[in-house]
């Protein structure tokens, strides 16, 4: 391999006198150069060393094209071995600019492709055999993590992954809430999903619950992962359900969750009116039917409600009865029955898929690992940062209350009587009273921190993270099978267009 990179980064081509186990003897493709070196090998090996050389070229190079005939897989994969390790998500685009760069030479994209797969191959482990030793990662995960939730078939279908912490965590430390999503696993030769669910902390930031890893997202894997889901919470509580239209999602939520309330991403709702509603009209109209559609969805009585309708019936009749049949009282907040805390978005779930976007490239054995420690370290960190946290509220929320409290000082208080008065935000809906409401608080001589949620308190947040996800340690991992000796194979998915 040696000998190949000074071949390639000088220029020229050279070809094999001899080349056997011992013995390696070349000379440069043009005739009449002199250059040529011999090698042998060092008394049992494997290393050989130069015997002779001679260094001097009089051909010029005879490489004369931007391509060079001794690039292979075998050699990207060598090449960009060290940049994967530093960056896993290297892409092979950017590997053909690398060697274009250092090596003044191009390289086509399939061969590109082909080496960035060798090579995470060569340091993660053959994409087969992941599968296979996944078995021993899971019981290893279960000693040091009792009372995890771990699940697996003996033909790889589907995989679930709920830590104990994790439950705990939602129970003690997060909102009633969870956030749905699925991603594609971003794999060359084996496809396969992401299904998550994810919850809010104290601090409005990403709290992962639970993740399955599945062939398809399917309605079969989605009622799986929900099942797996509801018997890992420790929590009775009555939850919020919010995500997009996942395929499956919203008939398998129902059949699992009888009694808790789902609701859709108010910003994939927004999409889908523009593409199928409101996208035939001139931009100012369909500028004003989706200002008209934010206001259907953050209506909070059923005047600002049947408000916002009437308007938008006065603007298209069909724009409305769009609205009426797309599910209205699961992304209105007038008609959604349960608490969504003011939250009409799903995308703390694709931050999710943000969140473990270097790992979603890797082997499904060391994507599991990858993510197990992202985990650990997010929640070392914030365990550390509350530590220092003297408020009563956490950062994000008190910035919010004091913002409140001050502009709370200009406005006028129109009250019913002495405990009742009219407001614009409702502090049910959002579970923390925003300016108007502080302003009749504030006029009531009532301490405005006796209407926040206690969810959002610095207590509640270091709560969440007050137990640890315990190590899993892999030193003692077993050598992988041979491919045929493989006894849980890969999902037998088809490999997505493009």
């Amino acid at each position: 391999m040696e000998l190949t990179n000074y071949e390639i980064t000088q220029g020229f081509n050279w070809k094999y006198l001899k080349n056997d186990s011992t013995r390696l003897t070349v000379r440069c493709n043009v005739d009449v150069c002199p250059w040529h070196l011999h090698a042998s090998i060092i008394r049992e090996g494997p290393k050989f060393a130069i015997k002779g050389l001679n260094n001097i070229y009089s051909c010029g190079c005879d490489i004369m094209s931007d391509r060079h005939p001794r690039t292979s897989k075998k050699w990207v994969a060598n090449t960009v071995k060290g940049k994967l390790v530093e960056e896993p998500t290297y892409r092979a685009s950017a590997m053909m600019r690398y060697i274009r760069r250092d090596y003044g030479i191009s390289i086509p994209y399939h061969q590109a492709w082909c080496g960035k797969e060798d090579a995470v191959s060569s340091l993660c482990g053959d994409f087969r055999t992941s599968y296979h030793i996944l078995h021993w990662y899971n019981e290893l995960a279960l000693q040091s993590n009792p009372e995890s939730k771990w699940t697996r078939r003996q033909c790889f279908k589907r995989f679930f992954i709920c830590f104990q912490t994790s439950a705990y965590g939602f129970k003690v430390g997060c909102r009633p809430m969870l956030f749905f999503d699925g991603t594609h696993i971003k794999q060359h030769r084996v496809q396969g999903v992401i299904l998550a669910a994810s919850a809010l902390n104290s601090n409005n930031e990403l709290f992962t619950i639970a993740y399955s890893i599945a062939d398809l997202e399917t309605y079969d894997n989605w009622v799986w992962f929900l099942q797996n889901l509801k018997r890992a919470l420790l929590s009775d509580r009555r939850i919020a359900f919010l995500s997009d239209k996942g395929k499956g999602l919203k008939e398998a939520n129902p059949d699992i969750f009888p009694n808790d309330h789902y609701g859709y991403c108010f910003q994939h709702i927004m999409q889908n009116f523009n593409d199928q509603c409101a996208g035939k009209y001139a931009s100012p109209f369909k500028k004003l039917l989706r200002k008209i559609l934010q206001r259907i969805a953050y209506a909070i009585t059923e005047q600002e409600y049947q408000d916002a309708m009437i308007a938008m019936e006065l603007n298209s009749a069909d724009a409305k009865e769009w609205v009426l049949q797309n599910d209205v009282d699961l992304w209105s907040h007038a008609h959604f029955p349960g608490q969504r805390f003011g939250e009409l978005h799903s995308t703390l779930a694709e931050s999710f898929n943000n969140w473990i976007n270097d790992a979603r490239s890797l082997p499904i054995l060391q994507m599991v690992d990858k993510i197990k420690d992202q985990m650990m370290e997010m929640a070392a960190k914030r365990k550390i940062d509350a530590a220092l946290w003297d408020t009563p509220y956490c950062p994000k929320v008190q910035k919010i209350i004091e913002k409140n409290l001050q502009e709370r000082r200009s406005l006028a208080i129109c009250r019913s009587d002495r405990i009742k008065f009219e407001v614009i935000e409702s502090i049910k809906t959002y579970a923390i009273p925003y300016k108007h409401a502080c302003a009749a608080i504030g006029s009531n001589k009532e301490a405005v921190s006796q209407y926040v949620s206690a969810f959002y308190s610095t207590e509640v947040y270091r709560a969440a993270y007050k137990t640890n996800i315990q190590l899993i340690l892999t030193f003692d991992m077993p050598d992988p099978p041979q491919p045929s000796d493989v006894l849980i194979k890969p999902p037998t998915t088809k490999r997505l267009p493009g």
